[in-house]
This record gives structure tokens, C-alpha cells and sequence, in this order.
């Protein structure tokens, strides 16, 4: 009996790495320049380097936030790009393939870029810009409450300036780049 108790935890232990939690499959870039004198950034060229793609959807009220970012750490303490969709059926079923404009603040599709690892602790406020011009285009996108033919969500963004609202001129970014990953379901990691 005392023999089979590490082979029972051992088993315990890989069955909580295979269910406790999945990231999408997927590749994508973002890259251009970034301006964030704070953190050393004078118009530096950048490049995201995505490696962790995630499809968070809200059913309460029918919207999705996607996120592109360079490893799967919190936000917090990462790079990346967040993609708000604030009528995701209106996308699928009749504007795949089409220009969107980001616009700022209550649009259709919102965009931010977060630079959290590249700047980090800038007096512990984290480093977020939002887009003010530029498109996106949609090839294809998952939404859970719909009919779907894939589980894929793939996207071209093309010259997004996004600008921090405070200081637009010094603190801003531009950036062209892609996605394409595919839905996974998961549970969210568990915070203690």
C-alpha cells in the first residue's frame, strides 16, 4: 500500500496538468514601432511575438474579448493585444472579410496593446494604449452561442495607431499585424 502512494499522487498530478487548464492553438505578429519614453521606447521598432491566444466570451451580455499576447502569464505582467467585440454576431454574419474601423471608445471593435513586460513597474501603472485609427478585418470568427462552421478566429489589422489618452504624442504605438488560432474550451486558472 505505501508503495503505490507516489504512483497514486504522480497520476493525481498529471491528471491535474491535462484538465486544469488549455490555451488556444495559434500563431500571430504584431509589429511596427512603439513610443513609451518611460521605458526607454523613442519610436523603437517592436514585435509582439504571440504565443498564448485566448477567446473569452461573455454570454451574459453577448460580447468577446480576444487576446494575442507573448506568453500565457496575467496581463498584468505580459505584452499583448486585446480585441473587444462589442456585437460579435454583427461580425460573423455580415462582416467577415470586411474593413472595420478602430475609432476609440465605443466602437464595434476595440483594440489595446499592453506593455506590461517591456515597461514594467513605470510606477507600478500599467502601460496600456488604445487604437484611434486603423482596420480590422475579420476572416473568420468563433462565437459560442452561434451555429458554427469552424472553431477558428482568424484576423488582419492593418496601420493601428493606439495612443495613450494622457499623452498622445510621446506615448503611442503603430502596429500591422495577424491572428489566427483556434477556440479551445478550459477552465479558467484557478487564483489564490
Amino acid at each position: 500500500m505505501a508503495d503505490s502512494l507516489p504512483r497514486i499522487g504522480t497520476l493525481c498530478a498529471l491528471v491535474l496538468l491535462t484538465f486544469g487548464c488549455a490555451k488556444a492553438s495559434g500563431e500571430g505578429s504584431a509589429v511596427g514601432q512603439v513610443w513609451a519614453p518611460d521605458c526607454g521606447l523613442e519610436g523603437r521598432d517592436y514585435e509582439l511575438n504571440p504565443s498564448f491566444f485566448a477567446l473569452q466570451p461573455s454570454l451574459s451580455v453577448e460580447i468577446i474579448d480576444i487576446v494575442v499576447q507573448r506568453g500565457s502569464d496575467y496581463k498584468s505582467y505580459s505584452d499583448g493585444i486585446s480585441v473587444f467585440i462589442r456585437d460579435p454576431d454583427l461580425v460573423k454574419e455580415t462582416l467577415l472579410g470586411t474593413e472595420i474601423d478602430l475609432g476609440g471608445l465605443g466602437g464595434l471593435v476595440e483594440m489595446t496593446l499592453y506593455l506590461n513586460a517591456t515597461c514594467p513597474g513605470v510606477a507600478r501603472i500599467p502601460v496600456v494604449y488604445g487604437a484611434v485609427s486603423g482596420t480590422i478585418r475579420f476572416d473568420s470568427l468563433f462565437v459560442p452561442w452561434l451555429d458554427n462552421d469552424t472553431e477558428e478566429t482568424a484576423a488582419v489589422f492593418t496601420n493601428v495607431e493606439l495612443v495613450d489618452q494622457q499623452a498622445p504624442l510621446e506615448r503611442r504605438a503603430v502596429l500591422d499585424g495577424d491572428f489566427r488560432f483556434l477556440f479551445e474550451r478550459g477552465r479558467p486558472p484557478q487564483l489564490f
